[in-house]
């Protein structure tokens, strides 16, 4: 059984300077050099 409290963590998300959705690429790890990760990846 599935706790509902538990919290479900969110996929990583990412965005260009001017705030584009770059949440795409992040997942299928095409990433360039202006790309922003809305948090830091696990470690």
């Amino acid at each position: 059984m599935i706790d509902p409290e538990e919290t479900q963590e969110e996929p990583p998300r990412a965005h260009q300077p001017d705030g584009t959705d770059s949440s795409a690429e992040w997942d299928a790890q095409i990433a360039d050099e202006s790309m922003i990760p809305d948090s830091d990846p696990p470690g």
